[in-house]
């Protein structure tokens, strides 16, 4: 097992989960957001993205139903899944400010002034 660095997407994630955390740091580096701390929650919101696409794959390929071996129709358990990873998706997203609510409630400190800071230091 090679050695992760805090950057480099984990070994276990299949290729759609990399390249979304390959997006995603790409985001956090140039927000300057990148804590260790959250990395677990970047692997969480990426194995659950695969699954999301996983099952929405399924769904297009085999419907909503399926014809189960009674020969009767059953759900197709990718729905399920389906909606499961997006709950997850949306936590995560919101926790790592992915989300244009939870990136104004929480914007990223700069060392540049505006107006407002122009005032409070007066």
């Amino acid at each position: 097992m090679t050695k992760q660095t805090a950057y480099n997407a984990p070994d276990f994630l299949d290729d759609i989960a990399k390249a979304q955390w390959n997006a995603r740091i790409a985001q956090l580096a140039e927000r300057n957001d990148i804590k260790p701390e959250d990395l677990t929650n970047l692997e969480i919101y990426c194995v659950n993205y695969s699954l999301f696409r996983q099952a929405s794959e399924d769904i297009t390929k085999n419907g909503f139903s399926f014809k189960n071996s009674q020969g009767s129709r059953s759900r197709n358990p990718a729905l399920s899944a389906k909606s499961d990873a997006e709950k997850v998706m949306i936590k995560m997203s919101s926790l790592l400010g992915f989300d244009p609510v939870s990136r104004r409630r929480n914007p990223i400190e700069t060392e540049e002034t505006d107006v407002i800071d122009e005032i409070l230091s007066l």
